[in-house]
């Protein structure tokens, strides 16, 4: 594999982790709150990020059919247990693990388009295959920050949740 998708792999694989630690942190019944209106939970954002990251590598790279739904990621109020969450994120990993497989060199300037319904709000879009990669693990890296925070407000108890104290 490219030292490129072994290096995304490895950063999202990071940040997986450390979801993980937040979900088993995290009291059930906290998983779906939110801190106040108009905020989401840490439910709603790893929703958000198996869709995003399946939407972008899997669909758009990988080929695979547009199933995502991005309004519901933000609007569920539960449904899943932390255990159904973590194997959603994972499995998304996986395909995408399986996608970064077949990739070369040369795929990284190759133009790939992202498509939203005319109803969702956001624009349809094309990049580059580098700059969609970038800007994916980009924002895997900015709601897993958010997880966490927010996991650090909802814990039942005061306990760091990695290995730094900030």
């Amino acid at each position: 594999m490219h030292p490129f998708y072994l290096q995304t792999l490895n950063l999202l694989d990071t940040e997986l982790d450390r979801i993980q630690i937040a979900l088993n942190t995290l009291p059930r019944d906290m998983l779906w709150k939110k801190v106040r209106d108009q905020t989401n939970s840490v439910g709603n954002l790893c929703l958000h990020l198996a869709g995003n990251e399946y939407q972008n590598m899997v669909s758009g790279i990988g080929g695979k059919p547009f199933i995502r739904e991005r309004s519901a990621e933000f609007l569920a109020e539960g449904g899943r247990t932390r255990e159904e969450l973590l194997v959603y994120l994972m499995e998304v990993r996986g395909q995408t693990r399986d996608v970064f497989t077949n990739l070369t060199e040369d795929d990284l300037m190759r133009e790939v388009f992202i498509s939203y319904p005319p109803d969702a709000g956001i624009a349809s879009f094309s990049r580059s295959l580098l700059d969609l990669v970038y800007h994916t693990t980009a924002h895997c890296s900015y709601h897993t920050g958010q997880i966490m925070y927010i996991t650090k407000i909802l814990q039942s108890e005061n306990k760091h949740l990695l290995s730094w104290r900030h």
